[in-house]
């Protein structure tokens, strides 16, 4: 009877192992919305035993990722050369690759994704499908001419006191003003005293550390858990460009995130990673003040925590 349970307990473990070790494949879009022209991520993902070769899917032979809308063909031009595959292994003798893929759209459509295919040990093994919603920034303006009425007649206007009121007591001030100095100027003569105020100019704090205590006060107004998105990121971004006017002397307060992000092309060579995570909060923000985005939590604090690391990378850069 023991042999019995002991041969049935190797079968069951030797079956869940084969089970656990099963490959398997998975694909994730950054974002469901996306505006035109600006960059999204398909991320893809493999799971197979350790050591077994598994093939994905080949995107830049393609020139893109292909998409439909209905009947209509589009192709998602690549955003960057295809990056290398990064391998994590885990217990149980399993690995797990993964990629990111950058994508353009160039056309406003709802666009469905097919499932993209992978190659293990001669099976092929699909992902779902993924459905991306490409926006644009603006709604066009229409004009109704029947809500437009005639040029009216010059007409004079009622006679109202209150529209003269200031030139009556602009005298009574200044007089009123001239004699409180008189008086005033008389009463400091007849108290001053010979004693020396040391003034003590206030020193300004650095650009980072106002930035800093801005992030902390605006994380703790909790903001976008409370369903004010728009408000969250507009003041978020805010910080940044106040933070980088201080620190770099570029007019960001006046800028698009895009004259902003050319403006410091210079990081693209010293913090390359510093670059990027500003440009995922000045998108973000964009869409969210734009296209009426719904943002996720996760986005949310994706953003946040994108917004300190810029500021914490670039405190000591010189421009």
């Amino acid at each position: 009877m023991k042999k019995i349970l002991l041969i049935a307990s190797i079968m069951i473990s030797a079956i869940a192992g084969a089970v656990a070790q099963k490959p398997s494949v998975k694909v994730a879009l950054d974002s469901t919305y996306v505006i035109i022209g600006m960059p999204t991520t398909i991320h893809l993902e493999a799971t197979v035993p350790e050591g077994q070769d598994i093939k994905f899917p080949d995107i830049k032979g393609k020139g893109g990722v292909v998409a439909y809308d209905d009947s209509l063909r589009f192709l998602l031009e690549l955003g960057n050369e295809m990056p290398k595959i990064d391998t994590l292994r885990a217990s149980g003798g399993v690995m797990t690759l993964k990629t990111d893929v950058e994508v353009f759209a160039f056309d406003s459509a709802t666009l469905f994704i097919p499932p993209f295919e992978f190659v293990t040990a001669g099976d092929t093994l699909t992902t779902n499908s993924l459905a991306l919603r490409v926006v644009v920034p603006f709604d066009s303006i229409e004009v109704d001419p029947a809500k437009f009425a005639d040029i009216k007649t010059v007409i004079d206007p009622e006679f109202v006191l209150m529209d003269y009121i200031w030139w009556i007591l602009l005298p009574l001030i200044i007089i009123l003003l001239i004699v409180a100095s008189y008086f005033g100027y008389g009463y400091y003569q007849k108290h001053k005293t010979e004693k020396l105020v040391e003034v003590k100019e206030v020193e300004k704090l650095p650009a980072h550390v106002i930035a800093m205590n801005a992030l902390e006060a605006l994380a703790g107004k909790k903001l976008w858990q409370s369903g004010q998105d728009k408000q969250y990121q507009t003041e978020l971004t805010d910080i940044l460009r106040q933070y980088i006017e201080d620190r770099f002397r570029v007019n960001a307060m006046e800028k698009t995130s895009d004259e902003i992000l050319d403006e410091l092309y210079e990081l693209a060579e010293q913090q390359k990673s510093s670059l990027k995570n500003l440009r995922q909060v000045l998108e973000l923000a964009d869409l969210v003040k734009f296209a009426k985005y719904k943002p996720l939590p996760d986005e949310n604090q994706l953003s946040f925590m994108n917004a300190k690391m810029f500021v914490e990378q670039t405190k000591f850069i010189q421009k």
